[in-house]
Formats: structure tokens, sequence, C-alpha cells
């Protein structure tokens, strides 16, 4: 690899790195600061060394050829992640450090401030607690090469942002001190920095697109539905993440989870106020906040999230939400196994069994009708453990991901010209799930993105790539990738499968067989039966078992 040398309109001269002959990374350049558990501040440059002169001398040439810091996270989190989504684990730890608010810019060799290509913006999921958009299996290349050779060469940025506790902590009680949704915010202050600074880089501001996966598409389903006049981006690509999906908390969650994490860290929370406790959290260790793990969630009635109408699929798909009015268009999209993550790591967790009797359990102390439940998923007390989780895990994916993603396709379609597909196409490596079976949660962005094409059949490489060459030129060009979602029409959808071709059909279509028994089942438990399914059986049999 071989240093190149960009000399920034904004941020003066950057030493980026030449990745292959035609694309040149300008790596982790930091965007944004922020002192612990504050907001975070827009960089108006790179931190160089202060000069010692008061006489005007050039700039000093910053490096950004090295990856750098991601958020504080749980140790081998990387490793963790690739297991979890069963991609494979040779991965590199990243460093981790509070100074984490770092973006990466990838852009075609010979590009130019005068280039205005389009941008593409990635916000990596992980649940809010743990990921890096410098991941292995978030390479960029592939998807950069293609659009250069279909003749629509394209900017990717990937963003880092605080998770867990640093990112996602809150005390109503201590405003001042710990402000809700940093992580959101982290976000927010990347995009302003973009279009910022994007032109420098030869990208168009006024054409950015913004995609986010899992955890980072929730990000934008909650940015998008925020009402905000700022503009961010021009259109939306969101994977299996959405508002539903993984719940936000209220103000007074945040507080009691606030006084319960500040015992863990050995804090007197009975003799001290709110106050005083966030100022002894701003003192720890860091090691300390890490061990605390997985404590981060959005939190509603804020700037970002100004009220709970998008935390249940009823209102959401009835449209009781805002959205930007500056959003041009958007995909919403679900794999047909968004469950594997819970199946991969619930297989690991050896105080869990009788997963069938558990589940029966739960069912009938909260449906009117759990016997059709349990025959759609044909679950019986007798069904041997590793059947009745991979059983209920497809339940999960179905009413947890695909439903709540067709209630934000529903709810938004009459604000915001909308896309919806579902992704069916296998996970091709080994693991615990059976290869090419599963289209598993977090491979839908892996496949888009390239990284490991070079292990993929010929079969899948074509298809990957005739699917890949749509979102470009949606990307690039605003080209429609599919026809568009129209509720009380056709609600034409886009279905990647594992065997034959990706192609467009019919929601009525998609929804034949399982999914379709499962919405009837959800009708008939009442106007708010899905969410009682995804919150009342679902997600409490995933949390506690019991």
């Amino acid at each position: 690899m071989v240093n190149t040398f960009l000399n920034h309109p904004q941020l003066g001269p950057l030493q980026g790195i030449a990745v292959t002959e035609k694309f040149t990374q300008f790596r982790s350049i930091p965007y944004g600061s922020a002192k612990r558990f504050a907001r975070s501040v827009l960089l108006p440059d790179v931190p160089r060394r202060k000069q010692l002169t008061t006489k005007p001398v050039p700039k000093e040439t910053y490096d950004v050829t090295k990856r750098g810091p991601q958020s504080i996270q749980p140790l081998q989190s990387a490793h963790m992640d690739a297991k979890s989504n069963q991609l494979p684990d040779d991965v590199e730890e990243q460093e981790q450090a509070e100074d984490c608010l770092r973006l990466t810019v990838t852009i075609p060799k010979d590009t130019t401030a005068d280039s205005k290509l389009p941008v593409v913006v990635f916000i990596h999921g992980g649940a809010f607690f743990l990921g890096s958009g410098e991941r292995k299996y978030y390479n960029p290349l592939t998807f950069c090469a293609q659009a250069l050779e279909m003749g629509k060469p394209l900017i990717f940025v990937s963003v880092n942002y605080r998770l867990g506790a640093l990112g996602f902590f809150h005390s109503p009680n201590a405003e001042g001190l710990m402000p809700s949704n940093n992580g959101l915010h982290d976000q927010i202050t990347a995009l302003g920095w973009i279009r910022r600074n994007i032109d420098g880089f030869g990208g168009d501001m006024d054409n950015i697109t913004a995609i986010g996966q899992s955890a980072g598409g929730e990000s934008l389903n909650l940015h998008n539905m925020s009402g905000r006049r700022n503009i961010l981006y021009r259109r939306s690509i969101m994977f299996s993440g959405t508002p539903l999906t993984m719940p936000d908390k209220t103000h007074l969650e945040h507080q009691e989870n606030f006084l319960e994490q500040a015992k863990k860290l050995d804090i007197d929370t009975d003799n001290l106020s709110s106050m005083q406790i966030a100022e002894q959290m701003i003192k720890c260790d860091v090691s300390k906040i890490r061990d605390l793990g997985y404590v981060g969630s959005p939190c509603v009635d804020t700037d970002i999230i100004p009220h709970r109408d998008h935390a249940n699929q009823r209102d959401i798909s009835a449209g009781k939400v805002s959205q930007i009015p500056w959003l041009e268009s958007q995909i919403v999209s679900s794999c047909t196994y968004d469950g594997s993550i819970s199946n991969i790591m619930m297989r690991g967790d050896d105080s869990r069994k009788d997963y069938a009797k558990s589940f029966i359990k739960i069912a009938k102390e909260i449906l009117n009708d759990p016997e059709k439940l349990l025959q759609i998923y044909n679950i019986q007390e007798v069904t041997p453990d590793e059947e009745a989780l991979e059983k209920i895990c497809q339940f999960e994916s179905d009413i947890g991901f695909f439903s709540a993603a067709l209630a934000v396709a529903r709810g938004t379609a009459d604000k915001t010209t909308t896309y919806f597909q579902l992704f069916d196409l296998g996970n091709p490596f080994p693991g615990p799930l059976e290869q090419n079976k599963f289209a598993s949660h977090t491979w839908d962005i892996v496949a888009l993105l390239g990284a490991y094409e070079d292990r993929l059949s010929e079969d899948y490489v074509k298809k990957i790539r005739e699917w890949r060459a749509r979102y470009i030129k949606y990307i690039v060009d605003g080209e429609a990738p599919w026809s568009q979602f129209k509720e009380g029409s056709k609600e034409a959808m886009f279905v990647v499968p594992t065997h034959g071709t990706a192609e467009e059909t019919e929601l009525a279509t998609v929804l034949e067989g399982r999914l379709g028994k499962l919405f009837d089942l959800a009708k008939n438990e009442g106007p708010d039966g899905a969410d009682t399914l995804w919150e009342g059986v679902c997600r409490r049999w995933l949390m506690k078992g019991e």
C-alpha cells in the first residue's frame, strides 16, 4: 500500500493510503469530540499540533493512513460479532478509546474536488453496544469497485459513534451531565461533518444516501421519524432495524437503569444525588464502564424521538409517526431469518433448556389462541431443543423483524417514496446453522458490500452483483430499484431468494403460508395483536425464557 496526498480545502493536507490501484482511503478522521457522557461537538478541523509562532505557516500534513479506535465495548467484540452472525472469524480486534468519533472515507483514485460524486454513509449495527464501521466484513471495496465498473463512481463513508453506557446512558435527574441519546447525536454530528467537508474529497453534499443495518437501521428510522428540519441525507436504506425491534426506554426507565448500573460501579446511590452519582461515573475507570456491557438504549420524549407513537406496530402501521420532509425515498428491508443472532447466541447459554415447554407456557399465559401460534410453527412440548430454538427464532424473525419492517413501510409510504424488500439468500458460511439455508442477520449488508465475494459460489456472486447493481443505480441516480410500495394497491416487494433469481413480487404472494397465518393470528388477537406477539410472547421468552 502506498500513501497518497490530498490538500483538503477545509481540513488542509491529509495523508491517505492507496488500498488498491483504484481506491484511496482516509481512515479514522476525527469528526467530533465529546467529554464523557456529554454531547459531541463537531470538529472544524483535524487536531494538529499547536504552532509556536504567530506567523502564518502551512499546516502540517495530518496522517489518516491507520485505523483509529472504536467505541468502548466488550473485549474481543469483533470475534464475538463474527461468531454470532456466522461470518468468517478471520477478523482483527480494533483498539478501543473514548476518543472514537471517527469516520473513514473511501474514494476512487482520480477523484478531485470538482468530481461531485454521490456519497454513501454507512452506520453499523451491534445492538447499540458493540460494533465498528471498520470491521473486515463491512469492507466496501467490492461495492465501490462494482460502482466504478458500472461507470457510476461513488464515495463511501463509514461512521463510528459511541456505544453502550458512553453512548446511551441517561439520567433525567442529571440532564446537564448525562443527556439522552448521545450515540444518535454522534451520528448527527458525523452527518453534519460530512455535509460540511465531503466536497473537499470530491463528494456531492446534496446527493447523500445513508445505509444502516440492525441498530444502524433503527437509528436511521429514528432520524427519519424525528421530524428534524436540518437536512442530513437524501435517501435512506434500512436493513433489519426498526424502532420496534430494539425498544427504547422512557426517561423514568433510564433513571432506574442509571441507578442500577451505578450500584455495579460501587457508587453510593442511597446518599448521593443523581448529579453527584453522574460526577462519580465521569471519574470511573473506563474499564469498569466497559464491563457494564449491554446497558444502552435510545430514549423517548426527546428531540430525536419526540413521542412514543413509533413504539408499537399498530401506531407505526397506521401512520401515526412524523417523517422528515426532505427525505426523498427509502428502502426498508428484513431477512427471512434475522432471528439467527438469537439462535446462535442462545446455543452457548447452558442455563437455558426445555425451549418448547417454556415457550408454550408463555404463549398460553398471554394469547387468546395460543394453539394457533403453536400450530403455525409446529411447536410441541416434546420438540427437541435445537429444533424448538430454530422454530422460535423463525417466529422472532417473522414478528420482530419482517412484521416490524412492514409496519414501517405501511406507515410511511404515504410520506415518502418507499421500497420494500425481503432478503432470503441463505448464509453461505459454515457454523451452527446449516449453510445456504438461512438468510441470517447481517449477511445482507455483508453481501451488499462484498467483503467475502471471493469465497462465494459463481451462482451467488452473479445473483448478488445483479442485486447490488440496483442499489448502485438507486444511490447514484435515484433510480427506482423496483416498484414503489403503496398500501392499498399491489404493495410491491423485492425478494432475493436462495433458489432462483431475485425478482419483484407482491406482498400478498409473500404472505401466502406461514406469514399470512401469523398475520391473521395477530389480527384475531386484537388491535395490538402484533405487539402482543412480539413484546408479550417473543421478547419475554428471549429475555427470560420462562
